[in-house]
């Protein structure tokens, strides 16, 4: 029995199928911006952490529902980026819990997240597993604030940004477009089925754990933590800090004026 091998054909169905399964659908959240905006910071592991449901900008808001339908979208999403940012915090940097904005919180060695959905785009589940490149892609970016329970009044001493989504990768026609038959079967079905599955269910996950990577990377930098313990969040860039806790200020508060330009002499 002879088994025929051609280089041609198998290396670039095989460079395929690597991107396909190690960018399955390439989703992605990163921190976009993370700072520290209270001297001094906390210096230790707290004891316990709670997370308030975010609540939402409501013009950044794009989803196929209105009237009651959206409502409850609306709180089972933010109620999903609550619970699933516990459960990490919990495994990851301490024990969290989530908690209603009314309830009344212990003083004391806890930290408090509060935070706002800026961005959230549904985007199509078909386009994203059949055409892929960016079409049906979701978009998901928030912010959050951390806050110091120690003391009365309560502080924010770490505000952070998260920013991404889905789908930029290839759906199945694009696969099948490089190559046909054979091989190249395999990626094209697995990013169709990546797309199906991927959306904002899939981001607010990857967003909790840009988060909880982000606290645990600032216990470390207070050495709180051993570098064995930490992690590292996605951070595409740097970014100057402006230390406002969320995008699309109110128009009354008070900005910064722009420096007055040299007059030009008659």
């Amino acid at each position: 029995m002879t088994i025929s091998f051609n280089f041609r054909t198998f290396f670039p169905a095989a460079a395929v199928c690597a991107l396909a399964l190690a960018h399955a659908g390439c989703s992605s959240i990163s921190v976009s911006r993370s700072d520290t905006v209270a001297t001094p910071p906390p210096k230790k592991v707290p004891t316990k952490i709670f997370v308030q449901p975010f609540g939402f900008y409501d013009p950044g808001l794009r989803v196929d529902r209105g009237g009651v339908e959206l409502e409850a979208f609306k709180k089972e999403a933010s109620g999903r980026l609550a619970q699933n940012l516990a459960q990490r915090l919990s495994e990851h940097v301490a024990p969290a819990e989530v908690v209603e904005e009314s309830r009344r919180l212990p003083r004391g060695n806890y930290w408090l997240i509060t935070g706002r959905i800026e961005r959230m785009y549904q985007g199509s589940r078909a386009l994203r597993a059949v055409v892929g490149h960016g079409f049906g892609g979701t978009k998901l970016e928030t912010t959050s604030m951390v806050y110091d329970l120690s003391r009365r009044p309560q502080r924010a001493f770490l505000i952070m940004e998260t920013t991404g989504g889905s789908n930029a990768m290839p759906g199945a026609i694009g696969v099948v477009g490089y190559f046909m038959g054979g091989i190249t079967a395999l990626p094209a079905a697995g990013n169709m089925l990546e797309g199906l599955r991927s959306g904002v269910t899939f981001d607010t996950q990857r967003t909790s754990k840009e988060i909880t990577a982000t606290l645990s990377e600032f216990l470390y930098q207070q050495q709180a933590i051993p570098r064995e313990k930490a992690l590292s969040p996605k951070r595409p860039g740097r970014w100057q800090p402006d230390f406002w806790p969320f995008k699309n200020r109110p128009a009354s508060l008070p900005t910064a004026s722009k420096p007055e330009q040299p007059t030009k002499p008659k």
